[in-house]
């Protein structure tokens, strides 16, 4: 930390700094602390009053023993620092108020090469986690400490740091802002506060979404979509059962629903029956759990759902969780090709696993039936076994074949709403028909930005409007007895029609 250039007036800026260097260890990286002090800083942190300033630390330097080759690559590191502090992407991301992982994973990205391409042997030799306690870190004497150790290592890697000074600030202009701008914005608007983003973020995952092209896209589609989703107000939790609704006489229960009697008794008395658990207290009528709805999301990720239709579909499921997490519901999220992957849970905190969404990819082919039959074993499960009444939401593409007689099951248990993105043919899948509700989207919609947007906020508007409220049969969606390239008409259809879809009369 002598060596740092980077000076902010709380001192809790060096337990981030240590914070981040403990991250990047997870990762691989083992940098000194002075870099990513300062990097992280100025990435965290706007630059003047309140914020950061860029100087050396003068008195420290003058008592450290700095090699006279040292000196003009410490001011090249300087020159480096000020080229960052410019950049624009570097003022922008000081304004988003960054979390601790998304500071580690940016200083990745910017200096992991570089890192890499040190070829000291002894680079990660003795890295130990930094403590993080204010009181042991804020009493280091940073001159004193630097005459511990033999520094000749590190006067190699500032000299490696600035030959790579350009590579550096490449990879400063390289970051996405709007992958970290909507990861942001999950993070404000969800109710668990430091707990967004799903709680343990996922390092591999949030440094593939930084670096994914592909998740980019995505997420510059997820923003054209979500402030018109983030107009829906959170749906109010009301208790119903707790007011009153006194059921049974029970052995147990809350001292609130005690029967009055039982204070009658004497002392001695009283305190016994405590003891053997023979009070008698009033018993509830139970909230049934079949009331809650279960939405259960599936995205296909197999090969043919990539490019525009990967960008469509991802961010069409962002904006659908969101407005059914603002509704109050629980998501239940899944990949699936040719088989289901890992699920996804979200409660109704709104804790959505962004960086997940944004960068899983999988290699593994497709096989339909297998995947539908897993989910209708499943989806049937729930049903019997908690009561669950699921609505179960599709989105894949053209060349997505079910056996009618596993839809017609499946439809059983579940509500089911489909999202198809069609080939170049006009052809639609044998099961759309049989589906509950139903979205078609033709290719050409996705090469256009306007129409894509209006289609996807028609498709989020029509899903979470059409999803039942009692049991899965008992509101019918109303069909068109003429089913066209887009699938059964619904609500809003005709205002999303694209001029190349004549409507049916």
């Amino acid at each position: 930390m002598a060596l740092s250039h980077v000076q902010v007036e709380t001192p809790m800026a060096l337990v981030r700094a240590a914070a981040w260097s403990n991250s990047l260890m997870r990762m691989g990286v083992h940098l000194p602390l002075f870099v990513i002090h300062d990097i992280g800083v100025m990435l965290s942190m706007s630059r003047g009053s309140g914020g950061y300033a860029l100087r050396a630390r003068e008195a420290q330097l003058a008592r450290v023993n700095v090699p006279a080759g040292a000196k003009p690559q410490l001011d090249q590191y300087r020159r480096l620092l000020e080229n960052v502090a410019a950049s624009e992407v570097t003022e922008r991301l000081a304004g988003l108020r960054l979390r601790d992982e998304m500071v580690a994973v940016l200083l990745s990205r910017i200096l992991g090469d570089t890192y890499n391409r040190w070829r000291d042997r002894s680079k990660s030799a003795g890295a130990e986690p930094l403590p993080l306690d204010l009181g042991i870190l804020g009493e280091i004497d940073y001159a004193d400490h630097f005459r511990d150790f033999d520094p000749r290592s590190l006067w190699g890697f500032v000299e490696h740091l600035v030959a790579q000074s350009m590579h550096i600030y490449t990879q400063v202009e390289l970051i996405d802002l709007d992958t970290v701008r909507l990861l942001g914005l999950f993070k404000e608007d969800s109710a668990s506060g430091s707990e967004a983003l799903g709680g343990a973020i996922d390092l591999v995952d949030l440094f593939a979404a930084l670096g994914s092209p592909e998740a980019n896209d995505v997420a510059n589609f997820s923003l054209d979509l979500l402030p018109s989703v983030l107009e829906t107000r959170r749906s109010t939790g009301a208790q119903t059962f707790a007011v009153d609704g006194y059921a049974s006489i029970e052995r147990k229960g809350n001292i609130d629903s005690l029967v009055l009697s039982e204070l009658a008794y004497d002392r001695e008395i009283f305190e016994q029956k405590v003891v053997d658990s023979e009070l008698l207290y009033y018993g509830r009528e139970k909230q049934r759990e079949d009331e809650r709805r279960l939405q259960y999301l599936l995205i296909d990720c197999s090969a043919s759902m990539r490019g525009q239709r990967q960008v469509f579909a991802r961010g069409l499921a962002l904006a659908l969780i969101k407005k059914l997490t603002l509704e109050g519901d629980e998501i239940w999220v899944r990949f699936f090709d040719s088989r289901l992957h890992e699920t996804i849970k979200i409660g109704r905190s709104g804790q959505v696993p962004v960086p997940y969404l944004l960068s899983f990819r999988s290699e593994r082919g497709r096989n339909y039936g297998k995947v539908f039959r897993q989910l209708l074993v499943e989806v049937t499960r729930l049903r019997r076994e908690q009561k669950r009444r699921v609505v179960l939401y599709t989105i894949t593409h053209g060349q997505c074949h079910i056996e009618p007689e596993l839809v017609t099951a499946l439809k059983q248990q579940a509500f089911l709403y489909g999202v198809v993105v069609l080939p170049s043919s006009d052809h639609l899948p044998e099961f759309v028909p049989l589906l509950d509700r139903s979205q078609i989207v033709s290719g050409e919609v996705l090469t256009n930005r306007a129409e894509r947007q209006r289609r996807a906020l028609d498709i989020v508007g029509d899903a979470t409007r059409a999803a039942p409220r009692a049991t899965p049969q008992a509101a019918p969606v109303p069909r068109d007895p003429v089913h066209n390239r887009r699938g059964p008409k619904g609500p809003g259809d005709d205002a999303a029609a694209s001029t190349r879809s004549p409507k049916v009369k």
